[in-house]
């Protein structure tokens, strides 16, 4: 970064904006480097002791320190040095009518940042102040600088974590019909069945499967065959529940994973949503008022979480009980192990 040098206005115009603390235990002195100082500074707090003005400097957010070097009770060089050991930073200004070189070699080491001999003029006060002030005007556009990097890289930073949020979301949904895809369903599963050991709760799957998909696609074409698909998957989200996962597993081949559910209650959600696509006319064109008809065959199986942390087994079951609603006949629900018809 560069800044360029300072002027008399824009120095004038800075310090305004400054809070300075003034020790000095002389009144007259005091009050007489408070008339220079007011030039310069709005906000100016004065203190008549060392004591007395570092608890100032603790209570209050000061941007410059001017200090008599001799007083009563703190010294401004002892001042000074606690003063360092809250704000190493803070410029310091030491007003002396020494020139002992102990003493200024006391300020050095506690880190003033610079000096002013009594008795003090305007054109002396001036010059001090233009040098300490450039510092505390660079130091705060430095920080301004670096707040407004750091606001800028927390900005970013949140824009790239929603963007990788959306990118995950995005690879974990199938893009025809915004259920979540097969990728999503390894993950989900060992949450649910973690969940569901955790509570000694069982999970059902159903595996549901367009009936005759092939002959939608040869008769209509490929476009009414994705249309029917997302069909399908908008009565999946009207029907399951918020706790339900449904899940385009591949082609016409759905998963629906109901968490807290045993045999008994997913055998019942299946039903429903058989019946209820079974009763559904799909438009194929408004206009010519052209609808089609089609059903579903769903196979339904149980995962105990309590002995086992994958669905693959639930997967293999509820495949064969799929197969087994096809095979009797379509528009069927199957339950695997009981193996009955369910309606």
């Amino acid at each position: 970064m560069r800044f360029s040098k300072f002027t008399l206005e824009e120095l004038i115009s800075f310090t305004k904006e400054l809070k300075v603390l003034y020790v000095e235990d002389n009144r007259e002195a005091q009050e007489a480097m408070l008339y220079l100082l007011k030039n310069f500074f709005n906000d100016i707090e004065a203190a008549s002791n060392g004591e007395e003005g570092f608890a100032k400097f603790q209570n209050g957010d000061f941007d410059l320190v001017i200090s008599d070097i001799r007083m009563p009770k703190l010294d401004g060089i002892e001042m000074s040095r606690l003063i360092r050991e809250v704000d190493c930073t803070i410029p310091i200004v030491i007003v002396t009518a020494h020139q002992e070189s102990e003493l200024l070699l006391k300020c050095i080491d506690v880190g003033v940042s610079s000096y002013l001999l009594k008795p003090i003029n305007f054109k002396q006060l001036k010059k001090v102040l233009k040098q300490i002030c450039e510092k505390v005007y660079y130091m705060k556009k430095i920080e301004e600088y670096e707040h407004s990097l750091e606001e800028l890289v927390r900005v970013r930073t949140q824009e790239l974590e929603e963007i990788k949020a959306q990118l995950e979301e995005m690879a974990n949904r199938d893009p025809l019909t915004n259920l979540f895809n097969r990728r999503y369903l390894h993950d989900v599963s060992k949450t649910l069945c973690s969940i569901s050991q955790r509570e000694e709760q069982v999970c059902s799957l159903l595996m549901i499967d367009i009936d005759k998909f092939k002959n939608i696609n040869d008769t209509y074409g490929h476009i009414v065959g994705d249309r029917v698909i997302q069909f399908l998957a908008d009565i999946f989200r009207e029907m399951v529940r918020n706790s339900d996962v449904a899940i385009r597993f591949g082609g016409e081949e759905f998963i629906i994973l109901l968490p807290n559910t045993n045999l008994k209650g997913a055998t019942s959600i299946a039903e429903k949503i058989r019946e209820y696509v079974q009763n559904q006319e799909f438009v194929i064109d408004k206009e010519k008022e052209e609808t089609l008809g089609f059903t579903v065959s769903i196979g339904v199986s149980e995962c105990d979480c309590r002995e086992e942390l994958d669905i693959n087994k639930a997967l293999s079951s509820v495949d064969e009980a799929l197969y087994k609603a096809k095979r009797a006949g379509r528009n069927r629900v199957e339950v695997f192990h009981e193996m009955h018809i369910a309606h």
